[in-house]
């Protein structure tokens, strides 16, 4: 077995502790200098005896240090997961070293139920002032001008002022057509053009360079005219292709634990092609637009799903490795983004925002 320092690790201090941290492997750990120096020269794949002489110490001592690093992810074994990961970071990664923090760091994060949440809210709602949700003219900006009234007679702004998230389902159903309204009002497929060296899709949300980098899945549990299980949507045909899978887990498990998801009848997820943006944007301001297009595409499927009397539910508090294994994703390039529910709306009281 041979071993090397891990390629994705930077270092931060905590007050007077000083943590190491493998951003791609989502692990942190305690360091000093003196290990900050070890694993600073271990750049090349060592066999064991070269990696254990320089620390000094017994063969038992140094193989269970070394084995804590790797544990740890501080030192990566030849032809590990992690090794391959690092290859293909290091490989096709362009957006530089905070966007991946970013990005690999808030992947499969703890979420919090929502008990625990409302309790915390409560804690800081005693201990200081709730900060403003909106600001008014008329202290700091004088008021100019009074604009003329938007809702009145407005067909698409009252859709608009219809859309509220509903954590509840009154039918147990929803149709197809309603799924395919919503499918290809997020990513629909309306045209074409080109820049001059390739043919770029024209959707039906706006897209950063026309990249359109994301793919949208369905998970049909109770839809009618389709059998249980997830789906490929083809925004270019408008057509839905089954995914090969095993796994049929409660909606709950994709989201974070939130159990209000497991009385839906279905459930988008949008993923993203992390390279079709990448390669036209070296610039790591690339996957912030990635992130913003999500919200494009989201906003269209609810207007939609309002269209048709349904509520969807969008939520970003994702459980990505499963996702992925029911998705079949493959390569650090293909994420799971967002995630929306869609249903008839239950009672009012479920209403989020």
């Amino acid at each position: 077995m041979k071993y090397r320092a891990a390629q994705t690790l930077v270092y931060s201090r905590d007050g007077e502790a000083l943590l190491g941290c493998n951003f791609l492997a989502k692990s942190v750990f305690a360091c000093d200098p003196d290990l900050i120096s070890f694993l600073g020269g271990l750049t090349e794949w060592s066999d064991f005896d070269s990696v254990a002489e320089p620390m000094g110490m017994t063969t038992d001592d140094a193989r269970a240090t070394i084995e804590r690093l790797v544990e740890v992810c501080a030192i990566v074994e030849e032809g590990s997961v992690l090794a391959e990961a690092e290859e293909e970071f290091r490989s096709g990664w362009k957006w530089g070293l905070p966007a991946a923090m970013m990005h690999f760091c808030v992947q499969n994060p703890d979420h919090m139920g929502l008990e625990e949440s409302q309790a915390l809210q409560r804690q800081k709602a005693a201990t200081g002032q709730h900060p403003v949700l909106h600001t008014r003219n008329g202290g700091g900006h004088r008021i100019v001008k009074p604009l003329p009234g938007a809702r009145n007679g407005n067909e698409l702004i009252e859709l608009m002022a219809r859309r509220r998230t509903v954590r509840s389902a009154g039918r147990p159903m929803i149709t197809l057509k309603q799924l395919s309204d919503c499918l290809f009002a997020g990513m629909g497929i309306t045209g074409e053009t080109t820049n001059g060296i390739v043919t770029l899709p024209l959707g039906m949300t706006p897209s950063g360079g026309a990249r359109n980098p994301y793919e949208a899945y369905v998970y049909a549990i109770n839809v009618e005219g389709l059998a249980p299980g997830f789906y490929h949507y083809s925004a270019a045909d408008h057509d839905l292709g089954l995914v090969e899978t095993n796994r049929m887990p409660k909606p709950s498990e994709l989201v974070g634990g939130q159990d209000w998801a497991d009385e839906m009848p279905c459930m988008i997820l949008l993923c993203a092609s992390l390279e079709r943006t990448m390669w036209k944007y070296d610039d790591p301001n690339g996957y912030r637009v990635v992130l913003i297009e999500a919200g494009h595409i989201g906003q269209n499927i609810m207007l939609a799903a309002t269209q048709n009397g349904l509520t969807a539910c969008p939520t970003a508090a994702l459980s990505h490795s499963a996702i992925r294994e029911c998705l079949s994703l493959k390569g650090l390039m293909n994420t799971p983004v967002y995630a929306l529910t869609l249903a008839v709306p239950g009672v009012e009281n479920s209403i989020a925002a």
